[in-house]
């Protein structure tokens, strides 16, 4: 394998960083984005652009208690977790990785 694609197999794919956003909101429940952070593997400054845009397309929702922030998936997010797990167990299967 070249020195490039090495590079290149350690970087996830949009859908794969969205799959791991999602994956552990589903499996923490509401949660802080600190949390989510560590359980995605991102920084923080490109999690809250995710963040901020998942909540745009209407896949999290942002719950704030007093001086806390929590996220937590709505519906939809629900339907579009379970498509990517669809997605990701079909191209595991073919052997490429998402």
């Amino acid at each position: 394998m070249s020195r490039r694609a090495k590079t290149l197999s350690r970087y996830r794919s949009q859908a794969g960083i969205v799959y791991d956003i999602l994956n552990t909101i589903a499996e923490e429940g509401p949660t802080s984005p600190t949390r989510i952070m560590y359980g995605a593997r991102l920084p923080y400054d490109r999690l809250k652009n995710m963040l901020e845009h998942l909540e745009e397309q209407g896949l999290v929702k942002k719950i704030v208690e007093e001086d806390r922030i929590f996220y937590d998936l709505t519906p939809k997010g629900r339907d579009v977790l379970e498509e990517l797990r669809r997605v990701r167990r079909l191209l595991r299967s073919i052997g490429i990785r998402f």
